[in-house]
């Protein structure tokens, strides 16, 4: 299941790789493989359609521990098998996996003969995936079908044992297929049937994730079989939580028990979650890790291997008795309660309940960092980089995937920067880089995190109730619209939602000031009902409502172009809000440098760059190229920018050239957006050195597209000094309409 929320996962390719390999192995005590084929043929249905298969629970292996447990390969497998993961929970599914992706020459289990699992790439293609797959018996025709290249074409059935055959298989039979089928339907059919079944199946192959739990390799073998009998004959799925609680019950600590008599007081999230990010927490704490395989060290007595600096190994003990975790338990209870409570705070983070906490998965690691900033002196500058930290981990989404690894790296950075100034966490450079393309109007999700850090920061700002002009009771706030969905859903669409039109009221209010109404109607009411109107720009100063925008939510007819220039203006609003929170000075933006081993990031910039401007963009290039056309191409938003200009010289203007920008100008045209290119003439041209991307709001002086595209090392750099373009323009000659000047200035340079 794609971005799924797991203790660990990993994708289908890499799960079949493994079993290719007879990574699995299967201990005495499972039973054998017994799924029936349409059993195999609903976890291949659920796979298709993109649904939870659960979750594996495996015991990284060792001679010793297979020895032990007598394991013997995934039904089927006969080749040279590598154990590394012994399959506790999930071998009917693996064994399943293994039987279609490999059709292996046994028989299916109790029958005599094989077999085999098959995708119908008609049903494929018009999009119902689940229901084409389905199964054969291995008799004459199956036998035929399979060993039949030009069969498969011909019917469209493709076999999922090529997949585990290798991606080269994949490839070889899809290559194959398309010159088939471009004999029977022609080229351009033929390859956009082949881009259909490609594109699903390497999303299938790539991007479908299964998730597991491994235990340690050191972990007792009779704690696994405990956990195996006491978990998995009930038929629930395992957790960690539940493992844990397994694993310390022999040791008189009822882990369940101790939850149930504290989860009253830690409902910020729901149950599984919240008693996870206890162990979490106390796993930071003892160890900096809070992934699944280092929880199992909180195990009093488990011993971990550490590496010493001189290279050497130690084993160490993390808790020595069960008193000792019971103890720790305590304290990090407690603790936990007061980061909620600090969350919860209007003053501090603004999260006044549950619904608005942008990610409850940093409940772990600012517990933590809150109980290691007490060892620091000046308690003021401490509190200030723990809020630093924080707004810069949502606002570039630092914890919305892979949180272990990051809270991992979070805890020893901020360690870092508590002790010495200038050790910045990267996560405050992150966010300084990308703050000015956070795009807020298209944050529209109350589930976002974004979307719920806004309206924090509107709690932060100590957002006024509009009927009673004073603090509002925080427990009866929503996230109210400030131009009615009615009128949006007719004028706007999705975008009423965004969190630029929303702000924090009570039900009570919005029944009594907005009762569904425009702004120019309510608004324009509480300035005559106000004995001083100074008071109401005051109000609405706290919900980040800026003067400018007042104006124009009064507007009489107020249209769809007045909505859109509100939301301008309260996102220039807000984003000043959320730069003082984070202390960055409002100034020209300071661009990373870009370098060889950052080819993403480089076409990241390139990207935001184009995407900021608004009305226009202008390019100044003496050396544009066709990179130049394919990032405006990819990158420009043809929603804001309605008109482009290029300026270039006669060094890449070529009739190459000037028939793919008629290509592109036509392209832009379709989209709404005019697209003009000119030359240079040669003093023009002697005088310019730089390169600028200009815009309305801003200029920068930009490296060469191609230079991005080759990874070399470069930057773009804001400025406030804009080149006199329009003289330039003017002064220039259009690559269409005066191509003949340009020629002959082409031959008199060259002279």
């Amino acid at each position: 299941m794609k971005n799924i929320e797991t203790p660990d996962k990993m994708h289908l390719g890499k799960l079949i790789e493994q079993l290719r390999g007879g990574e699995y192995v299967i201990p005495d005590f499972q039973r054998e493989f017994e799924w029936l084929p349409w059993n195999v043929v609903e976890l291949l249905k659920s796979i298709f359609d993109d649904c939870y298969i659960g979750t594996l629970l495996l015991w990284r292996s060792s001679h010793e521990n297979q020895d032990l447990l007598k394991c013997e390969p995934i039904y089927g497998f006969e080749e040279k098998a590598s154990p590394e993961h012994i399959v506790l929970d999930g071998q009917q599914r693996l064994s399943a996996l293994y039987y279609s992706f490999f059709a292996p020459k046994k028989p299916y289990p109790r029958r005599k003969s094989r077999c085999f699992f098959l995708v119908n790439l008609k049903e494929l293609l018009a999009d119902n995936f689940g229901e084409s797959i389905y199964y054969e018996w291995g008799n004459k025709q199956t036998l035929d079908l399979v060993g039949n290249k030009i069969r498969q074409f011909e019917e469209k059935i493709f076999p999922f044992c090529v997949l585990g055959q290798g991606s080269h298989a994949w490839v070889r039979w899809m290559e194959d297929y398309q010159k088939y089928w471009t004999k029977k339907i022609g080229s351009k059919d033929a390859e956009v049937e082949r881009g259909k079944i490609d594109k699903f199946f390497d999303e299938l192959i790539n991007q479908y994730d299964i998730s597991y739990i491994e235990l340690d390799r050191d972990i007792e073998v009779s704690k696994v079989c405990d956990i195996f009998t006491r978990l998995n004959s009930t038929g629930m799925e395992l957790t960690i939580f539940d493992l844990m609680n397994a694993m310390l019950r022999p040791k008189d600590i009822y882990l369940k028990k101790m939850w149930r008599a504290v989860s009253v007081d830690l409902n910020v999230a729901d149950d599984e979650k919240m008693r996870l990010y206890l162990l979490q927490t106390m796993s930071i704490l003892k160890q900096g890790y809070c992934a699944p395989k280092y929880l199992y060290y909180l195990v009093p007595g488990s011993q971990k291997i550490i590496k010493l600096d001189d290279g050497s190994k130690k084993k160490i003990t993390l808790i020595n008795t069960p008193e000792e975790f019971i103890e720790l338990w305590n304290f990090v209870v407690e603790r936990v309660k007061g980061t909620i409570k600090i969350l919860q705070n209007p003053r501090d983070f603004g999260a006044i309940n549950a619904r608005f906490l942008p990610y409850p998965t940093m409940i772990p690691i600012l517990t933590a960092i809150n109980v290691d900033k007490e060892k620091y002196s000046g308690r003021k500058e401490i509190e200030n980089k723990i809020k630093k930290w924080y707004w810069s981990s949502i606002f570039t989404k630092n914890y919305s995937s892979a949180v272990e690894s990051q809270a991992t790296k979070d805890f020893y950075d901020i360690q870092k920067w508590f002790a010495n100034d200038n050790n910045y966490p990267s996560v405050i450079e992150q966010c300084n880089n990308e703050i000015n393309y956070l795009d807020l109007k298209s944050e529209d999700n109350q589930s976002s995190s974004i979307y719920k850090a806004i309206f924090d920061i509107l709690i932060l700002k100590g957002a006024k109730d509009w009927n009673k002009f004073i603090l509002p009771e925080y427990l009866k706030l929503a996230d109210h619209h400030i131009v009615p969905y009615s009128w949006g859903r007719k004028n706007i669409g999705r975008e009423i939602n965004s969190i630029l039109n929303r702000t924090p009221l009570s039900d009570e209010t919005n029944r009594k000031i907005i009762r569904d109404r425009l702004p120019n109607i309510y608004l324009q009411e509480m300035f005559s009902k106000a004995k001083n109107k100074e008071d109401i720009y005051k109000l609405l100063e706290t919900h980040l409502i800026s003067r400018k925008g007042i104006e124009i939510l009064l507007r009489k007819n107020f249209s769809k172009n007045d909505y859109e220039e509100f939301m301008e203006e309260r996102k220039k609003t807000i984003l000043k809000e959320i730069k003082k929170i984070l202390e960055i000075e409002d100034g020209l933006e300071q661009m990373p440098l870009m370098s060889p081993k950052t080819p993403f990031s480089n076409r990241l910039q390139a990207e935001r760059v184009i995407k900021s401007c608004n009305d226009y963009l202008f390019w100044v290039d003496k050396y544009f190229s066709l990179e130049g056309l394919k990032f405006l191409s990819q990158f420009l938003d043809t929603n804001e920018v309605k008109e482009v200009k290029i300026l270039t010289s006669t060094e890449k203007s070529d009739e190459s050239f000037r028939d793919l920008f008629k290509s592109f100008k036509s392209e832009m045209k379709n989209k709404g957006v005019d697209c003009g290119l000119r030359v240079m003439g040669r003093r023009t041209a002697s005088e310019v050195h730089d390169r600028w991307i200009i815009s309305q709001d801003r200029c920068f002086n930009a490296p060469s597209p191609d230079i991005v595209a080759r990874g070399q090392y470069t930057e773009f750099k804001e400025t406030k000094n804009r080149p006199p373009f329009e003289e330039w323009w003017e002064e220039s000659l259009d690559i269409i309409t005066d191509w003949n000047k340009i020629e002959r200035l082409k031959n008199n340079i060259n002279k």
